[in-house]
């Protein structure tokens, strides 16, 4: 590999727009889903769980958005 090529960044690795909502496990007061923030980062746009309604499951991560932020992102 070229000294170029090593510090390219893969296109899955792209920036992601995210933006900050207010958790609805906790509406804001602070829980362990939210790590005692009361907000949580999800990708632009916001919306909320489609299996859930926005009524918190394990698919969003009990904060009752789409897409929520990893731990790890």
């Amino acid at each position: 590999m070229a000294e170029g090529e090593k510090n390219k960044t893969p296109v899955d690795a792209e920036q992601i727009a995210y933006e900050t909502v207010t958790c609805r496990h906790c509406d804001g007061y602070g829980c362990l889903y939210c790590n005692k923030t009361g907000s949580v980062e999800v990708r632009k746009p916001a919306k909320l769980c489609p299996s859930c309604g926005g009524d918190c499951c394990l698919y969003c991560g009990y904060t009752g958005w789409e897409h929520p932020r990893g731990k790890y992102d």
